[in-house]
């Protein structure tokens, strides 16, 4: 399962490289590289040998690759000083047959019109610190058939935002799920995640995953979401 948890969110990553033509994509490595977006913005799928590390150490340094990679724990990257930790995320999922039923949530709509998908964008740039481009999320929108996106919106502000992303082999994964400062503590969080997996129980997906920050585990635990792994993002190092 583990496997399958991290092949969801590279695949949604090389889904998007595609929409928008920043993927490169070789037998030892994936990347997404865009200019005005940090998302998803990084190296991925990268083989752990010191060959291919060293090749994409290089071509960051010539501005070919990103700067940022994921890569599965553990891995040889914790001592290397070429690479800089930046964050962990857990591997979960959650069996569909075991998610209870959910009813309706007069708050959270989906994101039909350009207008929403820049308003998706700026949810999830304030929720995560990093820039989301609306022009990337209103390509998602206008040319993929695979992600559904959802907001929050309570009294015309947008509070919130997450993604559900259906792959080829029946997995659902929830992606984005983000609150800004001012929808802490609300339940925000909780609801979109409740709203993609009502989505995903619709499309009959067999299982639903997603990456947490150690912060959120607990929370998509009492959701009945299982842990499995972890995935890490490093920073390369271009002095």
């Amino acid at each position: 399962m583990n496997h399958l948890i991290i092949q969801n969110l590279f695949d949604l990553w090389e889904h998007i490289g595609e929409i928008t033509n920043t993927l490169t994509k070789t037998d030892q490595y994936s990347s997404v590289f865009m200019q005005q977006s940090d998302w998803p913005k990084r190296v991925f799928r990268i083989i752990d040998k010191k060959e291919v590390l060293l090749d994409v150490i290089e071509k960051t340094k010539s501005n070919e690759l990103p700067e940022g990679l994921t890569i599965q724990s553990p891995n040889s990257l914790e001592n290397n000083d070429s690479f800089q930790y930046i964050m962990s995320q857990k591997n979960m999922a959650i069996d569909i047959k075991e998610v209870k039923p959910i009813g309706e949530n007069n708050f959270i709509k989906q994101v039909t019109t350009k207008e929403d998908a820049y308003s998706f964008a700026a949810t999830a740039s304030q929720s995560f610190g990093y820039t989301v481009d609306g022009k990337v999320v209103n390509a998602i929108l206008q040319h993929s058939s695979n992600v559904r996106l959802f907001i929050f919106q309570e009294e015309n502000t947008t509070l919130g935002c997450g993604m559900v992303y259906f792959d080829p082999r029946g997995i659902a994964g929830l992606h984005m799920i983000g609150t800004i400062p001012e929808g802490r503590g609300k339940g925000v969080g909780k609801s979109i995640t409740e709203r993609l997996l009502k989505e995903a129980k619709a499309q009959e997906a067999e299982h639903c995953v997603l990456h947490a920050s150690k912060m959120g585990e607990p929370i998509y635990s009492k959701l009945g979401f299982k842990t499995f792994g972890e995935i890490e993002t490093y920073r390369i190092i271009k002095e």
